[in-house]
């Protein structure tokens, strides 16, 4: 009887032992899944949409099936208020009659992921994970790509990869070139090489964020080889954000030097004030840039209206966009009419180069008003608010919500499936934190 004991016991001890360490080969292939993804953010939309299926599908091993009340948790409301959003909008395509293109043009190509996250935060909310490791291998994945990308664009402005790319697209480096048209260079050809160089801010933006969060976690016992790495970092990621011009992606970063140092200086005044002195000295000095003057434009900071309107095209489409919200405040026009009706409404204007093109709204909200109606852009600012989450991750939720209401702002973050992604990233990082703050209260 022994001896059968002693072979359960042994056969048991082996089952745990191969369901431990399948478990952490199962974890260590998600998180080179998760690395793969955060690399890929600065891409074209394919590349991501593989490397975000490959993410998910590693996830599910290591899901754990209970029951969760989204009601009666604070932090659950986002998640709700995303259901809400989400069925509410298919709904809005029925009573249109054009449910087959919102499934066709807006579910497969950029909102499915908005349907799967509640699934993976349903399952997934009582489940603690090494959260700095994930921001960290989304750190490097997000710095990997940034080299990258600069490196690709260098090896065509010296005619490297292709002799004639001067012919069609950027001109070739020589000895009276500067670094300051290789910045304007570079924000004008971005989404040619990457993609939309908006999503390539927002995405940096949050990575310098990160960063921010993990040396306050760090700090005590920060090496200081790890702190100049971390300098030369943080620096490189505000060196790009700049040089893609994205106007959202600035404003982002400010906001969030803004947040981090009252965050990291709160109690501490004297710092604080030279804090806020340090930033009010990088935003005088990015704004006499030659480069900034061009991008900013002298209309916008004359900050006469009338001059504002025609600097950049954005307010024109806004208004335009806002003439047929009024109209149709309630239901929206429906997802296959807006292209139609904004170009019918910038022919009766005479803006014939937006009719050409077909511009899209540059505005999240005015984009799900028009869609949907006036509901779902209340519902996104809802969703958007750093107010759910607790104490420890406030700063990234407040990072979170600068971040994505000024990208939102200023584009279309939701058609791009590289802004949903990073949408769906964080909200899953919010609430991962929340469970570790939770677990660790509970102990």
């Amino acid at each position: 009887m022994r001896n059968n004991a002693k072979v359960h016991y042994t056969d048991t001890n082996l089952l745990h032992m191969y369901r431990f360490l399948s478990r952490t080969n199962i974890e260590k292939v998600n998180h080179f899944a998760l690395l793969l993804f955060a690399f890929s953010i600065n891409f074209p939309q394919k590349i991501v949409i593989y490397t975000l299926a490959f993410w998910l599908l590693t996830c599910l091993p290591i899901l754990k099936f209970r029951k969760v009340s989204v009601l009666k948790n604070v932090p659950n409301i986002p998640l709700l208020i995303l259901a809400l959003l989400f069925f509410g909008r298919i709904l809005i395509a029925i009573y249109h009659s054009d449910l087959s293109v919102f499934v066709l043009k807006q579910l497969l190509d950029t909102q499915l992921p908005l349907f799967v996250l509640p699934i993976i935060l349903i399952f997934t909310a009582n489940k603690l994970l090494e959260l700095n490791k994930v921001l960290i291998m989304y750190i490097v994945g997000c710095f990997v790509s940034a080299v990258i990308s600069v490196i690709y664009f260098y090896l065509f402005r010296f005619g490297i990869l292709d002799p004639y790319a001067h012919l069609l697209f950027v001109p070739l480096r020589d000895m009276n070139s500067t670094f300051s048209d290789d910045v304007i260079l570079f924000q004008r050809y971005i989404s040619d090489f990457f993609k939309h160089r908006a999503a390539v801010g927002a995405n940096l933006v949050m990575a310098t964020g990160c960063l921010i969060y993990l040396v306050k976690q760090q700090v005590i016992g920060l090496k200081s080889w790890h702190l100049v790495a971390v300098c030369f970092v943080g620096v490189f990621f505000v060196c790009v954000i700049y040089a893609t011009g994205s106007r959202s992606g600035l404003i982002s970063l400010f906001s969030v030097l803004v947040i981090s140092v009252t965050y990291l200086l709160f109690n501490k005044r004297k710092k604080l004030v030279l804090g806020f002195l340090l930033i009010a000295a990088l935003l005088s000095g990015c704004m006499y840039l030659k480069t900034t003057r061009s991008l900013m434009i002298s209309e916008i900071s004359s900050l006469d209206y009338n001059k504002i309107r025609t600097a950049d095209a954005r307010f024109e489409i806004w208004e335009s966009a806002l003439e047929i919200i009024k109209a149709n405040p309630f239901a929206g026009v429906g997802y296959s009419q807006v292209d139609d009706l904004l170009i019918e409404k910038y022919k009766t204007k005479g803006l014939l180069l937006f009719a050409k093109e077909r511009l899209k709204t540059h505005n999240q909200f005015l984009q799900f008003s028009l869609e949907s109606g006036v509901w779902a852009a209340v519902f996104y600012v809802l969703f958007l608010l750093p107010i759910y989450f607790g104490k420890k991750n406030r700063y990234l939720s407040f990072s979170f919500s600068a971040v994505f209401f000024f990208y939102s702002m200023f584009e279309d973050s939701l058609i791009l499936i590289n802004g949903v992604s990073l949408l769906t990233f964080f909200i899953v990082i919010l609430y991962l934190l929340n469970k570790e703050e939770t677990i660790i209260a509970g102990e």
